[in-house]
């Protein structure tokens, strides 16, 4: 199954973060410039130069621990959980999840929406590298958060639902996980802003009515031409983010038996990379 963040960047691009990122500080050495480490770290990302990405981030990680910077140090490992899991790098992606959650704590973030959005991404994270069962607690208490501190329509929510989803579907919780999911769409369709994000949960409920036995074919069927309705909309905008969810489900569109539509994806992608 996919999930959000193997498509989208770690951090939340939707809430401001200003206090998170750059809160008053007395350290005397000072900050590290998140804004521009983070903006660097996209250009590389979109290049797919990961080794030069990997090697961006470690630098200014220790920059921020050499500066005493420990919340310049977060931000960094939060990207660096979304940035390994993204690229499989296992070993290192665990130790920047251990490194994040446990920090994320000693500052008191955790009762925060910025700090639950560090755990939300270790969560997922550990999900990817086949720890759900560590996954879950994490999962809970983003959620705990996220609810109480966001709007109902807030899409932060959908990512949560929709990621937090994908581990439960995994734990054979799959009616729980289909509610997620539901709840998910019922954010994204009132958004403006959020076809990939409703395409890419549409092809989850396609993998999760699979595994339910009390689902058919129809169901199935039914959801992946929902998304492949939204992923090939004229008026979707085609950017590198819409090319690499095109090419995140083009593999689903293969595996249930619909070749055509998964190398139409593939294509619209390779367009999009040829032209950026």
């Amino acid at each position: 199954m996919l999930d959000s963040f193997d498509y989208k960047e770690p951090r939340c691009s939707l809430c401001d973060g200003k206090e998170f990122y750059y809160p008053s500080s007395d350290s005397p050495k000072g900050r590290i410039p998140t804004d521009r480490v983070t903006a660097k770290l996209d250009v590389l990302t979109g290049k797919k130069d990961f080794e030069g990405a990997d090697a961006h981030l470690n630098y200014w990680l220790k920059e921020a621990e050499e500066l005493g910077d420990e919340r310049g140090a977060l931000a960094i490992l939060n990207e660096m959980t979304g940035f390994y899991r993204k690229t499989a790098m296992e070993k290192e992606g665990l130790e920047a999840v251990e490194k994040a959650v446990a920090l994320c704590r000693k500052l008191d973030l955790d009762d925060c929406v910025e700090g639950a959005t560090v755990l939300l991404n270790a969560a997922t994270a550990l999900h990817s590298f086949g720890r759900t069962e560590k996954a879950l607690p994490l999962y809970a208490e983003a959620t705990e958060v996220y609810e109480r501190d966001l709007p109902s329509d807030d899409a932060r929510l959908a990512g949560l639902y929709n990621n937090r989803a994908t581990s439960l579907a995994s734990a054979g919780m799959l009616a729980e996980a289909e509610k997620d999911y539901l709840a998910a769409l019922n954010i994204l369709e009132k958004q403006e802003n959020s076809p990939n994000e409703i395409a890419v949960t549409y092809v989850n409920l396609a993998h999760l009515y699979e595994a339910d036995g009390q689902k058919t074919f129809f169901d199935i069927k039914d959801a992946l031409e929902k998304a492949y309705s939204v992923l090939t909309d004229e008026n979707i905008k085609k950017d590198a983010y819409h090319a690499f969810m095109c090419e995140k489900c083009a593999p689903s569109f293969e595996y249930f038996g619909y070749g055509d539509k998964g190398e139409d994806l593939l294509m619209r992608a390779k367009e999009i990379y040829e032209r950026t």
